[in-house]
């Protein structure tokens, strides 16, 4: 009998509980190729069987039919693989069992008239690869079943975004993402490797599904043949040498070919196809799992249901618009590997289209062309010897560290371009910031209060709705209006500076001229290194080459970059910005000195500085004292979250609570959209389902997983403090609350 994973246990509990509400009812079950959907099948059938009940159980695949059966079995499911039967024979049934049959077979109407008049409606009808459900015979057994129906699939996506599932299921229940069963570790981590542009294995023609043809694949590469066959094996070599790798082909004469490319290389190379017969697909699968074989090549028989954890590389040696076969396909590389990793090779660029395997996605039973469309965050690494994709939000390759993004000229810190609270809220706002603080916060000027100025503030306007705590919060228009007179500072003190020597200015034009022009050439760059490399004895071998090349031009960057600062600090005439920062700090003291003892609040006739333009950002505060204030966005943003505590948490709507450590902030939050009328058992967004559980969960320990909420739910807990933040952030955003809004003082 299999252990049940609480993630497991939850969508088993939803499906008793869907079908339990409605015995006719016809549930679709997601989750992620190799997240245990067959599991949960048998689970749910080792319960349903128990009082005589009759199961059916279609898959499209015969291969898959057997392991189906053994799995089935070994859930403690009586069942028969009877994947041969024609009409006319004796129709298949099993009381207190489950019958496993081809739905090719009952998509026929005399097969379906003679099994399903064995049947009745207590007894379930079990798809698997519930995404093929659409297809004319499959929609028909469905519509002539007389019971209930459980769907399963790792992707309830079709190709045409006119067509969804909604006709044929009434509910959709959503396990954990990719990315979370990889966190429990379900699931092995993966990364991504795309050759450039002129080494990519080509699309072409589409069939009325909208999907590639083979012809019009191998008619878009016809004059580059060799890069669909030498060219996959150069960037295995380059990349993943060794490991024991599943390959995905275009057509079998591409298969063939892909194989012998290999074998030739003194690599052994088998192909499987639909076709290959029983003894021979064993001994092929026999020799990967022993490592007599190290590349197991294929067209589509490798996807949907095939299971064979030993594989760590993926070849993706074909193009495809469909997301659905695009994720069965690197699925095949993410089954566990006692920490190990999977590299997936996307010769095709297909991660372009559909994103990373560990990217969110949302399911829906609706056509596409309903549902929010979302970019595919990916970003590719530019380095020859590299060539990994990251997510489009990186500051840096995954792989060699290679830096994305744009730096800050002031204070460094980066800021990721496709973040809207960044987009919005850098440029001059950005850099006025860190003249005036050396802080990074969006356009968040953080000011220091002193005991001083947080008695002169109490004495403002004593008036004033303003929550007042040992790290005073300053009104919207006083702080506009220090703003802008830092603003002013700022720029007077700038002109009154003088330039630079011009003789080192012109100087500094050329080394980065020069710089830029070795660079910008990358054969010549690689070139260099290669000869540089050639000089070392022994020479490294291939990771270390890489990291050795990152630093290597790393440190050509790092002199460039700071040339550029150079040349900027002379062009611009920097200012001695801590200098400029007390002053503003002390005319600040000495305007609300001014409105303590006139007890009226600031105003034009009382300052100096300007009104406050459109621009002007909504300031925050941070005391000098032991305590910060960030927001969750600025702590989700962090690179470390080592030796940060939280104290309190300040709420959009005015409420503060006292917290002691990153969990209990966790489970505060929760509880405020409990109290606010957000967060229900009724209403969970599919993308946080996993931040819940039925039941408390603890370790062997005894220590707990989980935190009960308010409204008796329990809340998973089990996280590093950065982690804690992430899941933090995409709570407030499934329920439309903005992370930037809510402040957590730190100690």
């Amino acid at each position: 009998m299999f252990q049940l994973r609480p993630y497991q246990q939850a969508l088993l509990k939803q499906t008793q509980d869907a079908l339990a509400a409605d015995l006719k009812g016809r549930v679709m079950l997601q989750l992620p190729t190799g997240g245990g959907k067959t599991v949960i099948a048998g689970a749910f059938l080792a319960d349903w069987l128990q009082d005589g009940r009759k199961a059916v159980w279609l898959t499209h695949r015969k291969e898959l039919a057997e392991q189906t059966r053994g799995m089935l079995t070994d859930a403690g499911v009586s069942a028969i693989a009877n994947v041969n039967w024609t009409p006319g024979e004796d129709a298949p049934a099993m009381a207190g069992g489950a019958v496993i049959l081809m739905a090719q077979t009952v998509g026929r109407r005399n097969a379906r008239r003679e099994v399903w008049n064995r049947y009745g409606p207590n007894d379930l009808l079990v798809i698997d690869e519930a995404h093929h459900a659409a297809a004319p015979g499959w929609e028909r057994a469905m519509r002539q079943w007389p019971g209930p129906i459980v769907g399963m699939t790792a992707t309830p996506w079709r190709l045409s975004e006119k067509e969804g599932f909604d006709h044929l299921f009434g509910d959709l229940l959503c396990g954990p993402q990719t990315a979370d069963l990889q966190s429990f570790g379900s699931l092995c981590d993966a990364q991504v490797f795309i050759p450039p542009p002129e080494e990519r294995i080509a699309g072409g023609a589409v069939d009325r599904t909208g999907d590639y043809t083979e012809s019009g694949i191998e008619q878009a590469n016809r004059d580059r043949p060799d890069i669909m066959t030498a060219g996959a094996l150069a960037f295995w070599q380059k990349h993943a040498d060794n490991r024991q790798t599943i390959a995905y082909a275009v057509s079998v004469d591409h298969a063939h070919n892909l194989a012998a490319v290999f074998n030739e290389a003194g690599i052994p190379a088998a192909v499987i196809l639909g076709d290959t017969n029983r003894e021979e697909r064993d001994q092929a699968i026999a020799g990967f799992q022993d490592g007599s074989i190290r590349v197991l090549v294929n067209v589509i028989v490798a996807t949907e249901g095939f299971d064979l954890p030993d594989a760590s590389c993926i070849i993706i040696a074909r193009p495809t618009m469909s997301l659905a076969l695009y994720l069965q396909m690197v699925g095949r590389g993410l089954r566990p590997k006692g920490g190990g990793d999977c590299l997936i090779l996307d010769l095709a660029a297909n991660s372009v289209t559909h994103g990373l395997p560990e990217d969110y996605r949302e399911w829906s039973l609706e056509p596409r062309g309903a549902q929010k469309s979302g970019e595919a965050p990916v970003r590719l690494c530019p380095m020859p010897l590299c060539e990994a994709a990251s997510p489009a939000a990186s500051h840096n390759c995954r792989v060699c560290g290679f830096s994305f993004g744009k730096d800050c000229e002031r204070c460094g810190r980066w800021r990721a371009r496709r973040r809207w609270q960044y987009e919005q809220h850098c440029g001059d706002k950005h850099q006025l910031v860190c003249d005036l603080c050396h802080i990074d916060a969006h356009i968040q000027a953080h000011l220091p209060v002193t005991p001083p100025l947080d008695e002169l503030v109490r004495l403002y306007d004593p008036e004033d709705e303003m929550t007042f705590r040992s790290d005073v919060e300053i009104d919207d228009d006083l702080a506009n209006r220090l703003l802008a007179l830092f603003k002013e500072l700022l720029e007077s003190e700038r002109q009154s500076i003088a330039g630079a020597d011009d003789a080192r200015r012109e100087e500094l034009h050329r080394l980065i001229e020069e710089r830029e022009a070795v660079l910008n050439d990358e054969d010549d760059l690689v070139q260099q290194f290669d000869e540089y490399i050639a000089t070392l004895s022994p020479r490294p071998n291939r990771i270390r080459e890489l990291q050795m090349y990152g630093d290597w031009e790393g440190t050509l960057k790092a002199e460039l970059a700071s040339w550029r600062d150079e040349l900027n600090a002379l062009e611009n005439r920097p200012v001695d910005n801590q200098s400029i920062f007390n002053s503003a700090r002390n005319k600040a003291l000495h305007l609300l000195q001014r409105a303590a003892q006139t007890t009226e609040p600031i105003s034009e006739g009382h300052t100096d500085a300007p009104e406050p333009s459109d621009d002007a950002a909504d300031t925050k505060q941070q005391t000098d004292g032991d305590t910060d204030e960030l927001s969750i966005f600025d702590l989700c943003g962090m690179k470390s979250m080592t030796g940060l505590r939280p104290k309190s948490i300040s709420f959009p709507d005015g409420t503060e609570e006292s917290i002691n450590d990153w969990r209990r902030l966790y489970v505060t939050v929760a509880d405020w959209l409990i109290d606010n009328g957000r967060l229900s058992q009724q209403n969970i967004p599919n993308k946080v389902q996993s931040h819940f559980s039925d039941e408390q969960v603890q370790f062997d320990s005894g220590a707990f997983k989980s935190r009960k909420l308010k409204n008796g739910m329990w809340l998973n807990t089990n996280f590093s403090a950065s982690q804690t933040m992430a899941r933090i952030s995409q709570l407030l955003e499934a329920y439309g609350e903005n992370p930037a809004q809510f402040h957590v003082q730190l100690r």
